[in-house]
C-alpha cells in the first residue's frame, strides 16, 4: 500500500501540533516541508511506501477547497488556521480518516521536532 500525504492533512496536522504543543497558530511552508519529509521518512522506515503531494498547484488548490480552515499568512510564508475554527475542528475534519500508521507518524516527535526545533512530551 502506498499512502499520499497531501497538503491539506500535512499543514491541518502541523497546525494541530503549533496549536496544542507550541502554542501558535500557523506553520511555515519550509516547516511544513520538513515535517512531510520526516512523516514519510517514517512511514518508510516501517515497511510503508508514502508520497507527499506538495506544489504550488496542490497549496492553491488547498486553500481553495479548504477556506473556512486554511488562509495564508499575509506575508505569504506560512499557513494559518482561519479564525472561526479550533483545533477541534481540524481534529475532526482531518484526523477522522487517517490511516493508523500515518497518524502514528504526524505525531512522533521527530517529526514533530520539525515544527518547533524541540521534542515535545
Amino acid at each position: 500500500m502506498c499512502f499520499y500525504i497531501g497538503i491539506e492533512d500535512l499543514a491541518a496536522n502541523a497546525l494541530i501540533v503549533a496549536m496544542t504543543k507550541l502554542e501558535r497558530n500557523y506553520v511555515t511552508y519550509r516547516e511544513l516541508e520538513d515535517y512531510g519529509t520526516r512523516v514519510v521518512k517514517l512511514l518508510n522506515s516501517k515497511g510503508e511506501k508514502a508520497v507527499l503531494l506538495l506544489s504550488r498547484d496542490n497549496t492553491n488548490a488547498m486553500f481553495r477547497n479548504y477556506s473556512d480552515f486554511f488562509v495564508e499568512t499575509e506575508d505569504g510564508q506560512a499557513v494559518a488556521l482561519a479564525e472561526e475554527k479550533q483545533v477541534k475542528d481540524l481534529i475532526y475534519q482531518f484526523r477522522g480518516y487517517l490511516a493508523l500508521d500515518v497518524l502514528k507518524a504526524f505525531v512522533d516527535n521527530s517529526a514533530i521536532m520539525a515544527l518547533g526545533g524541540l521534542a515535545v512530551g
